[in-house]
This record gives structure tokens, sequence and C-alpha cells, in this order.
């Protein structure tokens, strides 16, 4: 490896059910390895990264600084699950005397990238497809605020790129949770994003005080490296562009942006980059402006479901003006993701340097870490079932589960139309019942839509009321959950929870669509 690793961990080693292959990265207090699972465990992917942490053997004062980083981004791991924060599987403990070095240490399975930001930038430092890369992180900084964290650290090498060539925020050991209007961090960050106020703030027993606006400086750091190739304050170095900032808060230097940078975001930029914390965007107010200047509009990218009122008949089947957003968003992504984004792993093996694989993406192949290519999966709806799916806390309802329904409900026929049974579209939605799950805010349609009704309607109207089924099924009912889940669009939930499962007259649309969740599962999944 090119660069010594904080935790060496030989090729081959095991830790549970994972074999340790390739190093990929490593920090000052952990290092990532790729890995394959060589045991048990189905439930899990066949690959992963490990990212070891070594609290079990250090000085007294090193060793509980390790483990109050490592509390920390299990902490979250385990309460927060959104589409833009990497996804972590399991925590392990190493349990080897004989390597002093690894013994105690803390592992964390989590899900396998492509690469990283920084190594992109590295290869392409501006890439064609920063706009869309800057709203998912963007996104991923409101589903952090919202649920009450601050990441703290927000930095390219932080950015995970997937196979899909979407968008992950990564390393939460200095991610801490709100209390009131401040959380509290360790006592370090990266001086390039970090904001003025703090590069020489206080520091109590607790740490240092943070606020989310502390992401939102960062966010426009990395927003104008994505787009320029170079920082916005001057400087060499880190120590010389820390004092530009420290002299930019002070008022005696001007904010120096390139004149390279389109005019809407030069406009993001600077409301990121205020001198003070108070005149800063919050992140929806961001990632609101940061859509805009994508062309898309505003979608939340965590659920909206308000408890609704039971509705009178079978409760299965999204309105104009949600259709023309949803195709802008769809056109705009679909487009950014034809330039084909390069993703490459860190810290190639073997001394070498530079880009050690690419992904090249496209439309046909959105989401094909979640979602099979070759089985007939219409390339131009690929966008929308994945989206649909991450917009959706309910792990049961994932790409695989809508592609399989809409497989089974018309064939990918946009225009189906069954007026004897009032269904239509891709979804086979009934107008009336629509009117419920078609607006993104949750509330119902004021009047009764009329067919047609397109994909980019239909779909994420599906996805939100099987998000919203999802916790309404009684756990103890037998059989796979997704295939109940598709039951319940059918008929209902109260019909499955009555009678104890899947009912007779449902049981051939649930083998059908089981074969196809099976067919439509990457290998490995």
């Amino acid at each position: 490896m090119t660069e010594p690793y904080a935790v060496p961990v030989p090729r081959g080693y095991r830790v549970g059910v994972w074999e340790v292959r390739e190093p990929l990265a490593t920090g000052a207090f952990g290092s990532v390895y790729a890995a394959r699972r060589v045991g048990g465990g189905g439930e899990l992917p066949s690959t992963a990264a490990l990212k070891f942490l070594p609290t079990g053997t250090a000085t007294p004062r090193r060793l509980s600084h390790l483990r109050e980083l490592a509390e920390r981004e299990v902490a979250l791991y385990r309460r927060l699950r959104r589409p833009r924060l990497v996804r972590m599987y399991q925590t392990l403990t190493v349990d080897d005397p004989d390597r002093p070095h690894l013994d105690g240490a803390t592992v964390l399975v989590l899900e396998r990238a492509e690469g990283s930001l920084s190594a992109l930038l590295a290869a392409a430092p501006r890439p064609a497809a920063g706009p869309v890369l800057l709203a998912q992180i963007c996104e991923g900084l409101v589903q952090l605020h919202a649920a009450g964290w601050v990441h703290g650290d927000l930095k390219p090498a932080n950015v995970l790129l997937m196979a899909d060539g979407s968008v992950r925020l990564a390393d939460f050991n200095m991610a801490a949770e709100l209390e009131g209007t401040h959380a509290y961090t360790p006592a370090f960050s990266t001086p390039d994003y970090t904001p003025p106020e703090l590069l020489w703030t206080e520091i109590g027993e607790r740490g240092r005080r943070i606020r989310p606006s502390a992401d939102v400086w960062a966010f426009g750091v990395l927003a104008h490296l994505v787009l320029t190739g170079s920082f916005p304050l001057p400087g060499a170095t880190p120590a010389t562009r820390r004092d530009a900032a420290a002299a930019y808060a002070r008022g005696t230097e001007a904010l120096r942006l390139s004149p390279e940078l389109p005019e809407a975001w030069r406009r993001i930029i600077t409301a990121c980059l205020t001198r003070t914390h108070r005149d800063r965007l919050d992140a929806p107010a961001l990632l609101r402006s940061v859509r805009a200047a994508c062309g898309t509009p505003y979608r939340p990218p965590h659920p909206f479901r308000p408890v609704r009122p039971l509705l009178p008949r079978p409760v299965r089947r999204a309105t104009r003006a949600w259709v023309t957003a949803a195709a802008a968003a769809a056109v705009c992504a679909l487009a950014a993701l034809a330039y084909g984004i390069g993703v490459w792993a860190d810290g190639a093996p073997g001394g070498t340097s530079g880009p050690s694989a690419g992904a090249n993406v496209a439309a046909a192949t959105y989401g094909a870490s979640e979602l099979r290519t070759d089985r007939g999966i219409p390339p131009a709806y690929r966008l929308l079932i994945v989206e649909t799916a991450h917009d959706c806390d309910q792990e049961e309802v994932s790409p695989v589960l809508l592609a399989a329904m809409l497989k089974v409900e018309s064939d990918f026929d946009p225009d189906l139309a069954d007026p004897a049974n009032d269904e239509y579209g891709i979804a086979r939605w009934t107008p009336r019942v629509l009117r419920w799950w078609m607006n993104e805010d949750g509330t119902p349609n004021e009047t009764v839509p009329r067919p047609p009704f397109p994909p980019a309607e239909s779909i994420p109207a599906m996805g939100r009321y099987l998000c919203w089924i999802a916790p309404r099924l009684h756990d103890d009912l037998p059989g796979d959950r997704r295939v109940l889940i598709a039951a319940a669009y059918r008929t209902s939930y109260g019909t499955l929870n009555k009678a104890g499962g899947v009912p007779p007259d449902q049981r051939a649309y649930a083998a059908r669509v089981a074969r196809y969740l099976q067919e439509y599962a990457p290998r490995g999944r």
C-alpha cells in the first residue's frame, strides 16, 4: 500500500463471516478494507467495507478518545438509516490476543462504495456531473440535520460514490447530536472545511460547540472545489487558507470566488460562506437553491407520511403540478448520468496511484447495485423506481419490490386502462384512491384526478402508499414481508391482518410478485 495504515490488517484475515481483501483508505484513527462474505448470514451482502478502529490497545487517554469516536459513529449508524448516508450492516469486536495491535478493535461492516469524491476530483477536478453530486450531498445534510445531528467533518474524502453513481455521506466519528441549537464534537477537524468561528474556538470539557451551520460552510467550500477545481479562499496551503478565512471573518478581506462560477452557484456559495453563522442558509433552504440551480425543484429526501384516515374501500392506488416537477427531476438526473460518472477506489494497493477502477454509469444501469439490469426493467423507469424507494425509510420498500409489483400490475405499460375495474396507468391506480397519495406533502388532492396517470406520477405515489402500509402490517404475519406489502396494496393492510396473511384470492398475485422479487434482485443480494 502507498502509505502506512493506522490499523494494518493482512489480506485474508477473518473477522466474523468476513475475509479482508485489499485496503481502501486510511485516516489518522482508522483504516478501511474491502471484504467478502465467506460464512453464513445470507441476509448480509456478498461484499462490504470493513472499518477497523483500534479501540483495544492504546494509552488510556488515547483509548478513551478512540472509543468516544467509535461510539459516536456507531450511535449514528444505529439510529439513522437514510438514503444518502452510508449503511452499516454490523459491528464486530476483534478477539485475537496473538495480534495485540488488532485485539479489541471495533470493526464497522459498511456498505461498499466504488470510491470517494476526493478520488474523483483527483482524476477530474471539475466533474461534469458536479451539480447533481452536490445536490445529493446536500440531501444527505438535510437528512442528518432533520434527524438532529451535525456531521462535523464534511469534505470530499467523506463523500462516497456508489456503483450506480449515487452519493453517500460517511465517516461519522465526529458527528454530534444536537442539544437545542448546539452539539459537542472533538476538538479537531479539517481546517479547509472549518468555518472561521470554529478555527480558534474555546474547547470545553465536552469538546467544541458546533452548529449545523458548520456543515453549511463546509458545503460551500466543497461546492466551490467541485465546480471550479479550487478553494474559495486564497492560499497555497491549508495554513494560509485558514489565515485567509480568519481575515475574511474579521472583515479585512473580501470573499473572492472564482469568476468561472455560474451566477446561481455564486449566490449559493456566497450564502454558505458568510462571515457569521447567523447569516448562513439552513440545509433545507440550501437544498431548494441547489435544486433550482440544477434545474430541478426541491423534493424532501425523507418521507412525509402523516396518519391518514382509513379509506372506504380497497386502499390501493399519485397531481398534475407534481408530474412536471418529477419529470424535470428525472430528466436532470438522467442527463447528468448520461455524461458518465467515473469513480475510483482510493489507495490502490501494490504501490500504485491514480484510478484503480472505473464505472461509467448511464440511465440503463442506474441503481445497478440494487436492481438487475438484464431482466427487462425499462431503463426509462429505473431512476423513478430507485429514487422512489430511497424516499422511504422502510427497508422492505426497495427498488426490487417496486419493479416486481409494476411488472405484475401492468407489465410496465404506462398507458394501461382497465375501465371495468376503474384502474389506470403503470401502477393501476383507482382515481379516487390515488388522490390520497399523489401529493408529496401528504395532503389529499382537492379533486379526484382523471386518467391518464403517467409513470412520473404513478410510481412515486405507489412508493408513498407502500411506505405507509409497511409498518401497519402485524409483525407476526407469515411469509416474505415484501410479498405481504404487495398483497396489501392489492387489498388493504387490514385485510391481511385480519386474514393472518395473504388471503386466498390474492395468492396467485402474491406468487407472481415473489417470482419477480427473485428475478430482479442483484446477484449476491
